[in-house]
């Protein structure tokens, strides 16, 4: 069996990542190694992991970001096949299944994402299911991703060694810095689309986004369409 890792960055979320974990331990595949990356939390969030030690890997660093604290996870990471959770979203108990059963059968995909639900902080009720828009193949997906990143960080797994030939998340990133790795993996790489939800996210802002400002998420913003430019896309 394939081994996956799921790697979880969390900051200041005490209250939701028990739910992350859970939907992790209660997948139906078993392989999988869990890597949460504290980027400097200052609540409870590490008394909440402290009940999981037998069940995850656990790393602490100062507050740098998601892309820091993913590539972190990454670097510890063992797996054939790599997925990331933000710590206030929550796994379908089959997303890990059947995201390797098509993987398996698809050897030149890279990447593979999926329809998502938006749900109350409870995860009990669903407000919104969010269905990406379908594409007849790759050269389509990806021109529609230079316009917009339609790809939900949560409900993707990767290769493992498709992820390192293109390089880890820009740690220069405070914002979009999964769109960027998207774009980078999209130019040498096929993606898979599954017609279904694989992931339960929460109807807030997340504590990422709210501690990035607006000129940062500007000039972030400015820098990947600078890159798309340099790439000739």
């Amino acid at each position: 069996m394939s081994k996956v890792s799921v790697i979880i960055p969390t900051y200041n979320y005490a209250r939701f990542i028990s739910n992350a974990i859970d939907s992790v331990l209660n997948q139906t595949y078993t392989n999988i190694e869990i890597i949460i990356v504290d980027d400097g939390s200052v609540d409870n969030t590490k008394y909440v992991l402290s009940q999981y030690t037998d069940v995850i890997k656990y790393y602490y660093q100062d507050n740098k970001g998601p892309a820091s604290a993913r590539n972190l996870g990454i670097k510890h990471s063992t797996g054939e096949y790599i997925c990331f959770l933000d710590s206030d979203d929550a796994f379908i108990e089959d997303k890990i299944d059947i995201q390797l059963n098509e993987f398996s059968k698809n050897k030149n995909i890279g990447l593979i994402y999926s329809d998502f639900y938006i749900s109350n902080n409870n995860l009990d009720s669903i407000y919104r299911y969010y269905k990406c828009k379908s594409f007849k193949d790759h050269e389509s997906a990806f021109k529609y991703l230079l316009y917009t990143n339609y790809i939900n960080t949560s409900s993707v797994m990767l290769r493992r060694d498709c992820l390192f030939n293109v390089g880890l998340f820009n740690e220069s990133y405070k914002y979009l810095e999964d769109y960027d790795l998207w774009i980078r993996l999209g130019m040498k790489y096929e993606f898979l689309y599954i017609d279904k939800p694989l992931v339960k996210t929460r109807a807030h802002f997340k504590s990422y986004s709210k501690a990035v400002d607006i000129y940062e998420k500007t000039w972030c913003t400015n820098e990947i369409r600078k890159n798309i430019s340099r790439y000739n896309l």
